[in-house]
């Protein structure tokens, strides 16, 4: 496509609001995700431009045409996948009916959004969203990452479709991400379908997200959050928390990351 530009339309489906500090800065957590993937893209396909609406699907919003748009997105949530809860029925089911019906259509999916998708895509495999017995995973955690993972988003000068060589951040070993959740996927003992593959774990927590190729990614940490959104959204969550439990969650998300990677690794798979 030489220099030609071109654009990812990505439908944001937001499954909860920004804390109140939070959202005097980003509207929804859509925008939060706009800025980091069109960063992204400037960063190592400059051609590429971000084009993102927001639905809030708590409220029933929903794109008209899924045809309108490459990317299904789907963001964090206070809420579990699990709840008996019309709206996330509803988004289950929207989600399956993309899977099934529009292969073109590439779906991700954070935090919230990895456990409804794979309880959604996964679940007649035996995959699970439960509370985590390990309990919250709280602050910046290192992501092994499984070598099949890094295989499919191997680091160094790559080769976009769009905007000829781009220096790739390297793609980490051990992803670390902020983190902010008590629930995890639980798989079944013969693990994922043979096209899928888990890109990784944490000591807390053993399916950090899941990856078909061209068609599903799923983190369940965030990269879309920094120490601003995550330290807001757990004086939140962690209001009436033991104090000693509340400090060492804060101190947690109080270091370095690699949302960089992490985003670059995502456009990569939305090209």
């Amino acid at each position: 496509m030489g220099s030609l530009s071109y654009t990812i339309r990505i439908a944001m489906l937001n499954a909860d609001t920004p804390v109140p500090n939070v959202s005097a800065r980003f509207k929804t957590y859509g925008t939060i995700f706009h800025n980091l993937l069109s960063d992204a893209a400037s960063r190592i396909s400059p051609h590429v431009k971000i084009q993102s609406t927001d639905f809030d699907v708590v409220r029933g919003e929903y794109p008209e045409s899924a045809a309108d748009f490459d990317v299904i997105l789907v963001t964090g949530s206070a809420a579990s996948a699990y709840y008996d809860e019309v709206w996330i029925h509803k988004l289950g089911e929207y989600l399956t009916t993309i899977y099934d019906t529009c292969p073109q259509i590439k779906i991700f999916g954070s935090c919230f959004g990895h456990q409804i998708v794979c309880q959604s895509l996964l679940g007649g495999f035996g995959c699970k969203v439960e509370k985590n017995p390990k309990g919250w995973e709280l602050g910046v955690h290192g992501i092994q990452l499984t070598d099949e993972f890094r295989k499919a988003f191997p680091s160094g000068k790559g080769q976009t479709p769009t905007s000829g060589p781009g220096q790739l951040t390297p793609t980490p070993e051990m992803m670390r991400l902020q983190f902010v959740h008590a629930d995890h996927v639980a798989l079944p003992a013969e693990g994922l379908p043979e096209s899928w593959i888990s890109i990784g774990q944490t000591k807390r927590c053993g399916l950090q997200g899941v990856f078909e190729p061209n068609r599903v990614l799923t983190f369940q940490g965030h990269f879309e959050f920094d120490r601003f959104v995550n330290s807001e959204t757990i004086k939140v969550f962690g209001a009436k928390w033991d104090p000693k439990e509340f400090q060492d969650a804060m101190d947690a998300i109080d270091a370095d990351d690699d949302a960089k990677a992490a985003a670059e690794i995502v456009l990569r798979f939305l090209l």
